[in-house]
């Protein structure tokens, strides 16, 4: 039986997705497309086996799932993808209109407003249009492609992955893939893992595309996926995961804080 894989359609998961898409790789997998906080409510949900959940869902729940190794979305500084939008002082900010597609970054905007401007906004969910959320609130979070390729030419922004590290020195993770405990085989994983090591290696190929489909320039992709994101979770990543949560606990988000729990398999190569 296949497994039932939730994805979202955005230029950074491009490099964990590609290879699946294209079936470059062996694999069992149908893939599922949404947003991310849908993708996220459809694993709650059992309507999906695994997906490419924000992080913050993995600690809100995480004593049902478990983590695959080696793979995520994170950067350590600049994201250029994760941009809160304001029209006035920081420090004046009473609203902020939020993506609706986002769960992850409109806590780490909550938790950047907080702790470096000791500002306390009220946060409102929108469609991800810069010039309505601007009409309504006193700031907008865009996140993913909505973020990357807006053409309002509007340039008041901070970059939340940059003040993440700002304020941290860690890297922050956005996305991993997580399901129930027994949702994935070990074909599974390492398939998962291949997928990605494939997408790294043909990263030219990913952005020969990406700039077609977006009318964007190929550096412009190149450079975001290979220097503003990174896609291996190792120590720096998960140490970074845990202050988030540990942030998310401090704030009432989440109840506990989470242990990182991954899925256990022998890895190896994987062929078409």
């Amino acid at each position: 039986m296949r497994a039932k894989l939730g994805v979202f359609d955005f230029l950074n998961a491009k490099p964990l997705i590609y290879a699946i898409e294209k079936n470059k790789i062996a694999h069992n997998f149908d893939l599922i497309y949404d947003i991310p906080s849908q993708v996220a409510v459809k694993l709650l949900n059992k309507e999906i086996n695994a997906g490419l959940v924000p992080s913050i869902h993995y600690a809100k729940y995480s004593v049902k799932y478990r983590i695959v190794p080696e793979i995520c979305i994170a950067s350590h500084g600049a994201v250029n993808s994760i941009r809160l939008y304001f029209k006035k002082d920081l420090k004046d900010v009473k609203t902020v209109a939020t993506d609706i597609s986002s769960m992850t970054s409109v806590i780490l905007a909550r938790i950047i407003l907080s702790e470096k401007y000791d500002v306390h906004p009220k946060f409102i969910a929108m469609k991800p249009n810069l010039e309505e959320m601007l009409a309504v609130a006193d700031s907008a979070l865009l996140i993913g492609d909505h973020a990357l390729f807006e053409k309002s030419g509007y340039e008041t922004y901070i970059d939340l992955g940059d003040e993440w590290d700002d304020l941290t020195g860690l890297p922050f993770v956005y996305a991993l893939w997580v399901g129930r405990r027994d949702s994935l085989s070990e074909d599974d994983i390492n398939a998962l893992i291949n997928a990605k090591e494939y997408g790294l290696q043909n990263i030219d190929v990913i952005c020969d595309e990406a700039s077609e489909r977006y009318g964007v320039d190929f550096e412009f992709c190149k450079f975001y996926l290979t220097k503003n994101l990174h896609y291996e979770l190792g120590e720096a990543e998960i140490n970074g995961m845990k202050e988030f949560f540990t942030y998310a606990f401090y704030y009432g988000i989440i109840e506990f804080i989470p242990e990182i729990k991954f899925y256990e398999f022998e890895k190896r190569t994987m062929k078409k």
